[in-house]
């Protein structure tokens, strides 16, 4: 019994170490080429002005934007707790004060997890003839974005921010990865 125990404890530990080891690897990869569309993860803001998470993932999309990688932005992210705008709304506010046309950029208001916005960016890219993306987020982020995009049959690629806020503190950057690959497993069973 006591074999089974420490055999069940240390595949735990080991897949976990995996797992925290392949998220590691996605949120170093850049795969971004040319897309119809780029889409901006939410996060949260305060009265409108993005978030210093926020603002990077909004920056990482305005430079792919500048280097002509798509000449279309999704804004996903509906009304966080305490807040009065949706993330959506406030990033688009934030492009269009860089230069961004307003015509260029769609809104996600919906969504207040990953998984819900992808699934309403799903449906806008359809109406849309919209076929494949640039996902941004922060790296920890991107290996069940992917995960997602590929289950909704979105053909995705992948830039995460580089010098955002959470790259910048080892303990923030930690937590993430930890909670992620937790999130990740739960997506994995039960697709939420």
């Amino acid at each position: 019994m006591i074999r089974l125990l420490v055999s069940l404890i240390f595949t735990l530990i080991f897949g976990e170490l995996y797992l925290i080891g392949k998220i590691y690897y996605y949120s170093r990869i850049s795969d971004a080429q040319p897309a119809d569309a780029i889409v901006v993860l939410g996060a949260s803001q305060w009265n409108g002005k993005p978030s210093p998470v926020f603002q990077a993932r909004l920056d990482t999309a305005y430079d792919l934007y500048e280097n002509k990688f798509s000449e279309k932005i999704f804004l996903t992210g509906g009304i966080g707790e305490g807040e009065e705008i949706p993330e959506a709304r406030s990033g688009k506010n934030y492009l269009k004060e860089r230069g961004v046309q307003e015509d260029k950029m769609f809104m996600e208001e919906k969504g207040r997890t990953s998984k819900k916005s992808l699934d309403e960016v799903a449906h806008i890219m359809r109406e849309q003839n919209i076929n494949s993306v640039i996902l941004v987020s922060d790296g920890f982020h991107m290996m069940r974005l992917r995960e997602m995009a590929n289950d909704l049959g979105i053909k995705a690629y992948i830039s995460p921010v580089k010098d955002g806020p959470i790259n910048k503190n080892k303990l923030a950057q930690f937590k993430s990865y930890m909670r992620e690959s937790l999130v990740y497993v739960l997506y994995l069973i039960f697709g939420i």
